[in-house]
């Protein structure tokens, strides 16, 4: 009989999109070829993990708060005998990676840590002096890591020439979303449900309300947009009054619904006539292959990793970033189409099942996970 490998998944606070990966990585791997994946993170969790999570509050600032979160997790992984740390985010790499010197796995060898870096920290969304401190961050996560996992080949490039001397650590693994649920309430149900009228047509967006995605920008799409277009947001974040605020000055605060954080969110993408995401930077957006999955034309703006998945007017339409008219242009041409923005739904999934299938991240990752780190 094999002996029992014991991982352990560490996250800080999760918007959602990287506690939707790993709960799905808990999923598909847990109880697998004798594999045991536990997760570690902050209680309140936006996704439920299918188990309970090992309570450890990760900071979100570079300083204050990680000697205390080092040493909590350092309890985790020795109490838990772990065999393998996989943590995600810089500031969970840094102090998962300090939190293993000196422990020993279930076999009494030494404990590697893998670190998936699944964003990038860029000065025009957290100013100059922050991103600098990020900067150096991500170079640590690097080098203390025994092997850095990036969910694009944009965030790859950067890393590698980031921390030149770890550039053999670095390689992209794509993030894959899984497939659609079984089980959805009807399209005709949820419009119902947001009182739309029969010739309504409903843009969705997943996002944290956060600067990051710019959301402000999509507002000011939908004010260009005809009367009979509403905007459905689902997610929370800080900038809900501003945003709500900006909307009733835009004229549209009847037509942009404020749904906030949902578990279930595949029945309002489903509905949708278009799925818009307005990001000043992504990797491969979670939420966007999650709209490919569902069969729902996406609109984006053409950053970072998003040009991995979607081809401007063949699997979707990408625009610049902080471009009201473009984004409005680009949504109004795929709600005047419906063909063609079927078209767009059906590349988009041919690609997304060819370049990020779930099944092979969960082959990666298990072949990690059992065989090493040399067996990724």
């Amino acid at each position: 009989m094999s002996q029992e490998r014991r991982i352990l998944e560490v996250l800080g606070r999760s918007a959602g999109g990287i506690g939707r990966h790993v709960a799905r990585v808990v999923e598909g791997l847990d109880g697998h070829g004798d594999l045991r994946i536990d997760v570690a993170g902050p209680a309140d969790l936006p996704v439920s993990m299918g188990k309970p999570v090992c309570e450890v509050m990760i900071p979100d600032g570079p300083v204050r708060g990680h000697p205390g979160a080092i040493r909590t997790l350092r309890s985790i992984i020795t109490r838990g005998r772990y065999d393998m740390v996989h943590a995600h985010g810089l500031r969970a790499g840094i102090d998962a990676s300090l939190a293993v010197r000196g422990r020993r796995g279930s076999d009494g060898s030494r404990v590697p840590v893998i670190v998936s870096v699944h964003n990038l920290i860029r000065p025009d969304i957290v100013g100059g002096p922050r991103a600098l401190v990020y900067r150096r961050a991500e170079g640590l996560a690097v080098r203390l890591s025994d092997r850095t996992f990036a969910p694009s080949t944009e965030i790859a490039e950067h890393l590698r020439a980031t921390v030149p001397g770890a550039a053999g650590k670095i390689e992209v693994l794509h993030l894959g979303v899984g497939t659609a649920p079984t089980r959805m309430p009807p399209a005709g149900e949820v419009r119902r449900q947001l009182g739309l009228a029969d010739e309504a047509r409903l843009m969705v967006t997943t996002a944290r309300l956060a600067p990051q995605k710019a959301l402000d920008i999509m507002l000011e799409a939908l004010a260009q947009l005809p009367s009979n277009v509403v905007l459905a947001i689902l997610g929370d974040g800080p900038l809900e009054g501003e945003l709500r605020s900006l909307a009733a000055r835009l004229g549209v605060a009847d037509r942009a619904r404020f749904l906030g954080w949902r578990d279930e969110i595949a029945g309002h993408v489903a509905a949708a006539d278009v799925f818009c995401l307005s990001s000043k930077w992504e990797a491969v957006a979670l939420a966007v292959q999650e709209a490919v999955v569902l069969g729902t034309p996406v609109v984006a703006t053409d950053v970072g990793g998003m040009g991995e998945l979607i081809s401007d007017r063949v699997s979707g339409r990408l625009v610049p970033s902080g471009d009201s008219f473009a984004l409005a242009a680009a949504v109004a041409d795929v709600l005047a189409s419906p063909e063609e923005g079927a078209r767009y739904a059906a590349a988009a999934q041919a690609r997304l099942a060819r370049d990020f299938s779930t099944e092979s991240m969960l082959d990666r990752l298990r072949r990690a996970y059992v065989g090493g780190i040399d067996a990724a």
